[in-house]
């Protein structure tokens, strides 16, 4: 795969992460009382890993989670799509989703920047609430529902994004 051409001190801290150790987050802070995210780029290229994704915990928590993610799978521990892990978050029962593609752009700018087009795989990494469901159930706790959408579908209504988009200016 052919590097991006870097064009400012942002980009060139991506490839140069990529380089040395594989991968490079980026952290997408709350706004608008929407949640924020962060995203790996590079898993891809470096371990043939899908690239990971989490939303809706603090800016912080969820860099720490998509790192934590990310030294798992340099240490050869692989989280791909539909699979379940306790792992990460000390015994609870987390998820691993595809993310369609249609929504790259819009969450994973920087990666298809970085990878040249949308051919690369993304895992959503699902968090559960208090009663360890998890958001796509019925009974997951109303007041977390909004804070991780179902990147999963592409349908906007079913990925559960249309405030978010609102909030982002995306529609």
């Amino acid at each position: 795969m052919p590097k991006p051409k870097p064009q400012t001190d942002a980009d060139r801290s991506v490839i140069r992460d990529i380089a040395t150790r594989g991968w490079h987050i980026v952290t997408v802070t709350e706004r608008n009382d929407q949640p924020g995210w962060a995203f790996t780029i590079g898993l891809q290229g470096s371990f043939e890993h899908p690239e990971v994704i989490v939303f809706g915990l603090p800016g912080k928590v969820n860099q720490e989670i998509v790192e934590r993610i990310a030294r798992d799978i340099a240490a050869g521990t692989a989280h791909p799509a539909a699979s379940t892990c306790d792992t990460i978050l000390q015994g609870l029962p987390c998820e691993f989703r595809p993310v369609a593609r249609g929504w790259y752009e819009t969450f994973l700018g920087y990666a298809v920047w970085y990878y040249g087009d949308r051919n690369f795989p993304v895992v959503q990494f699902l968090w559960p609430d208090r009663e360890n469901r998890l958001p796509d159930q019925s009974d997951f706790d109303p007041e977390l529902a909004g804070l991780q959408p179902l990147l999963e579908h592409a349908n906007a209504e079913e990925a559960r994004v249309s405030d978010l988009l609102h909030a982002l200016d995306k529609v």
